[in-house]
């Protein structure tokens, strides 16, 4: 009798935890990100402009060796990307890892970008959406996608977007820096300051490179971290790639780290895999 009470929960509990995983794929914050990706992809203007050899002498050598490297050079200007990630997340320093995916739309004639990402927490799924759009970001966490926990927007989320922006544009879209909005500024022999400004808004990073003309980490001290007991707070965060692997013709990261380093020690929160990527799709 015991057996039959136990088989009957394991069972109840498979079947909701499967129906909320359902929902999280196909209500709630899924359709806003839906939605938000389409009147982007609508606003988009087709264009043909290859990136050429007189769009890369504008740039530093170190970028120059990079677009070329990663297999940008003589393809199409890059308006737009589409990707998945198997991403491993974490709350606090020693908390558990959660495992999630994540899907990224970024957009580049009118920057744009837009992740979610489903994840199980403590057994329950819950979605998270990152917004940038129009000089402004959202993020919106959902219990089942459905049920209310964070929304976040305001100047310091909307800097804190630009970052990772600019680190998405640096990592997965190296085409995408040609571009007058992005300046350059030597640091040193393998070191450059990029410049991002969308408007009147603007963030800062240094690329780091290796000997083979990679870049090994992305550092900003433009975004700001958020803790439960503090008002948001400038910190320095980094993205630090870990391998890299010929992916459908391009040479891209594959694998790496994102740190926020605070005053009481570094912060490892997030570690990605690189699954899928497509441009101007």
């Amino acid at each position: 009798m015991v057996r039959k009470v136990l088989l009957f929960l394991f069972f109840t509990v498979a079947l909701l935890v499967g129906v909320a995983s359902l929902l999280v794929f196909t209500h709630g914050l899924k359709n806003k990100y839906d939605d938000a990706v389409k009147a982007e992809s609508l606003a988009l203007k087709s264009t043909t402009e290859k990136i050429t050899d007189s769009d890369l002498s504008k740039l530093p050598p170190l970028i120059q060796k990079y677009i070329r490297k990663s297999g940008f050079a003589g393809k199409e200007k890059v308006r737009r990307f589409r990707a998945v990630f198997d991403t491993a997340l974490r709350n606090e320093r020693n908390s558990i890892w959660m495992s999630a995916v994540t899907q990224h739309e970024d957009f580049f004639q009118k920057y744009a970008r837009n992740v979610y990402l489903t994840a199980l927490m403590k057994g329950l799924p819950i979605a998270i959406w990152h917004s940038y759009s129009d000089y402004e970001a959202k993020l919106m966490v959902r219990l089942v996608s459905l049920l209310p926990i964070t929304d976040l927007h305001g100047t310091e989320l909307s800097q804190t977007e630009m970052v990772m922006l600019l680190s998405d544009i640096c990592l997965f879209a190296p085409g995408a820096l040609v571009d007058s909005r992005i300046t350059w500024r030597n640091v040193d022999k393998k070191s450059v300051e990029a410049t991002l400004t969308n408007g009147t808004q603007k963030v800062k990073a240094i690329l780091s490179f290796d000997d083979e003309g990679e870049i090994k980490s992305f550092v900003s001290n433009d975004a700001y971290f958020r803790s439960a007991n503090k008002p948001p707070q400038k910190e320095k965060w980094s993205t630090v790639i870990t391998k890299y692997v010929d992916f459908a013709g391009y040479h891209l990261p594959k694998n790496g780290d994102a740190i926020w380093h605070l005053k009481e020690g570094d912060f490892n929160y997030s570690k990605f895999t690189l699954v899928k990527i497509e441009y101007n799709p």
